[in-house]
């Protein structure tokens, strides 16, 4: 299936990779099918593209990458169940890469968990002072993915997001 978007062009998706998340994204309850595509293969960033509206895609990364008592675990058994494994999922958060010198932040308190068997997801808000929508990634993983960090607009010549 071919997919339109304002950041990567017209790309064409297996429709077996999409995702449905059936209340959509916190702020874009339309946006109901995304897929998940990779930024570079060397990058821990990943981009969650929407089929819906061609204009929203978001830098998106594994939390337990950064924080490491993060509930990956507890946000995994939300969406497992008999017929799939805590496997089956996966954790992501929503990453903001502003220009330098500012720092990339991340959404730690409603992070992204996708059922990848079932090919769903659901954005959830977590209970927990701890985390914030705004959790600045420390300074030693910056310095580790600065080179690898998403570029804030790909040139128009871009039309795959590993390109480069």
């Amino acid at each position: 299936m071919k997919i339109k978007t304002d950041r990567f062009g017209e790309i064409e998706i297996p429709e077996h990779e999409l995702l449905y998340m059936p209340g959509g994204l916190i702020g874009f309850s339309d946006c109901k099918r995304v897929v998940l595509l990779e930024h570079r293969t060397d990058s821990p960033f990943r981009w969650l593209q929407s089929a819906d509206q061609p204009e929203l895609a978001f830098v998106i990364i594994d939390p337990s990458l950064f924080v490491e008592d993060y509930p990956v675990d507890k946000l995994k058994k939300m969406l497992s169940t008999a017929e799939n494994k805590v496997e089956d999922v996966a954790i992501a958060t929503i990453a903001t890469v502003p220009p330098a010198p500012r720092p990339i932040t991340v959404n730690l308190l409603a992070p992204l968990v996708f059922d990848v068997k079932e090919r769903k997801g659901a954005q959830v808000i977590l209970n927990d002072p701890r985390y914030k929508t705004r959790h600045i990634l420390a300074a030693e993983a910056e310095e580790e993915n600065a080179a690898s960090a998403p570029e804030k607009v790909p040139g128009p010549e871009s039309k795959t997001p590993d390109t480069k």
